[in-house]
């Protein structure tokens, strides 16, 4: 078992890849430095954050205007030791350090508080854009090589969105917060690994992580899990990431806006202010505005998206190329918040903002894998797979949690062959439980969910059998996994 799972067993070295997947810890920063101790405490803690003057950014008019943030995870290892630089490096060979810097990971925080409503927008890293300043196209974390700037003026110039501060941090200060909650637990609906970044999860269920494991968790970009009897590659390795990301990020926003004791509040701060770097505009006010209206929101609520791609192989690369006009569609609802519907309340849901998870109902090798590749390359986000309770469904059902009906109900309408619906309030860190079944024809493309005037059309089917499935290793047998308690 790797360290920062909490099992009993002796730790093991660790090594860091270069790019680091670290968007929870960015976003938890903002939250953490406007939500925690008195209000001088926090101005103390500000006037200590390295500060730079911004001319890419937008002006603020502040008061009750919308304000969107970019947030930054940057590669760079300039402010740590080489020492930790270099157990920070997973070849053998690190001579690569001292290249330009990347954006290993790239958010924006919008926020309106007259709406009372905040979204945020992954951007994958491999996106393919014209960066500004240049006459190249590129990857768009390659915009970061010269500052931040560069990644503001080209967010503008290829997406149209204003961005009024950033803030960017590194990775050093990452353990430190997940520790000072006392780690996250985090559901995996199977057993999981990542040779790469050491993640080792031998049981599904509800898996505390402290700092090592949650960052073995997060920056995971050679994701497995266990299927139907073998061990499976994550068929959509960025786009996974990131939906695990925003679960983290939901996890860790909720624990940490619940901390009240006083010395675990100042750790967290420690280690979130010493990592941290913010433009000379970003005040005191607009930290507090932000954790005001974090605090005032569920986690849960926080509406995230990420902006629809398609692969593409470009002068040998693979990359990222912008889906339309879905992408467009993201940006609006990103910023704007959902359209108001024309033909009832599902109809404004898009697929991107629907994040599911695939479990294997009939047993059948890599049905879930498969499933979750059409659902991927459908809009939707995929957020794990696994196996069902039982392989013995003969019609799809679809799971889905408190105040999810239209997103369940946007999904079957993609399901061929017709799905059941079954509210399940249990569900967290999710929307949506798809579970195959043996009637499932596939996964159909530009699936409109009904308006109100339609009702759902419901399948029915034969209640599944639960038996005990697991193996004496752990890993779940041909009959199915058996049903593992949320978290």
């Amino acid at each position: 078992m790797v360290t920062g799972v909490t099992d009993d067993a002796p730790a093991r070295p660790r090594r860091w890849p270069r790019r680091l997947l670290i968007g929870a810890n960015i976003f938890l920063v903002l939250s953490l430095v406007a939500g925690a101790g008195a209000y001088l405490y926090v101005r103390y803690r500000f006037d200590q954050i390295p500060k730079k003057p911004c001319p890419e950014c937008a002006p603020s008019d502040g008061g009750g205007q919308p304000m969107t943030v970019l947030l930054v995870g940057s590669d760079t290892r300039a402010d740590i030791s080489p020492a930790e630089a270099k157990a920070f490096c997973l070849r053998k060979d690190c001579s690569d350090q001292a290249g330009p810097n990347h954006s290993d990971t790239i958010l924006l925080l919008h926020i309106d508080p007259k709406l009372r409503r905040a979204s945020v927008l992954s951007i994958p890293r491999d996106t393919f854009v014209p960066i500004a300043g240049t006459n190249r196209r590129d990857r768009i974390n390659s915009a970061f090589g010269t500052g931040v700037g560069g990644l503001i003026q080209t967010i503008k110039q290829d997406f149209n969105i204003d961005v009024n501060h950033y803030a960017v941090v590194d990775f050093v200060g990452f353990r430190g917060i997940v520790n000072a909650i006392g780690g996250i637990s985090i559901y995996f609906p199977a057993p999981a690994r990542d040779a790469f970044s050491g993640l080792n999860v031998k049981q599904p269920g509800c898996v505390r992580l402290d700092g090592n494991g949650a960052l073995s968790y997060v920056r995971s970009r050679h994701y497995e899990y266990y299927e139907a009897g073998r061990w499976r590659p994550d068929p959509y390795s960025d786009f996974s990431r990131i939906q695990r990301q925003q679960d983290f990020i939901r996890r860790v926003l909720k624990k940490a806006l619940a901390v009240r004791n006083p010395l675990t509040a100042n750790q967290l701060l420690g280690s979130a202010v010493g990592n941290l770097k913010i433009d000379d505009k970003f005040s005191e006010g607009d930290m507090l505005k932000l954790g005001k209206r974090f605090r005032s929101l569920s986690p849960d609520a926080v509406d995230m998206l990420t902006l629809p791609e398609d692969p593409v192989v470009i002068g040998g690369a693979d990359v990222l190329k912008l889906h339309q006009p879905a992408a467009d569609q993201t940006i609006a609802r990103f910023l704007q918040g959902p359209p108001a519907p024309p033909g009832g309340p599902t109809s404004g849901v898009l697929p991107n903002s629907v994040r599911i998870r695939v479990l294997n109902g009939t047993g059948t090798a890599g049905e879930a894998t498969s499933v979750s590749k059409q659902l991927q390359e459908a809009g939707f986000g995929v957020a794990g797979t696994g196996d069902a309770d039982s392989f013995r469904y003969i019609s799809p059902v679809i799971r889905f949690g408190t105040g999810q009906h239209d997103k369940a109900a946007l999904l079957q309408s993609a399901v061929v062959g017709g799905a059941e619906l079954r509210e399940d309030a249990t569900l967290r860190g999710i929307d949506l439980v798809l579970i195959t079944g043996s009637g499932l024809k596939g996964i159909r493309l530009g699936a409109q969910a009904p308006g109100s005037g339609a009702p759902a059309v419901t399948t029915t089917s034969t209640p599944p059998a639960n038996g005990p499935s697991a193996t004496p290793g752990g890993l779940p047998a041909n009959r199915g996994a058996p049903p593992q308690p949320q978290c």
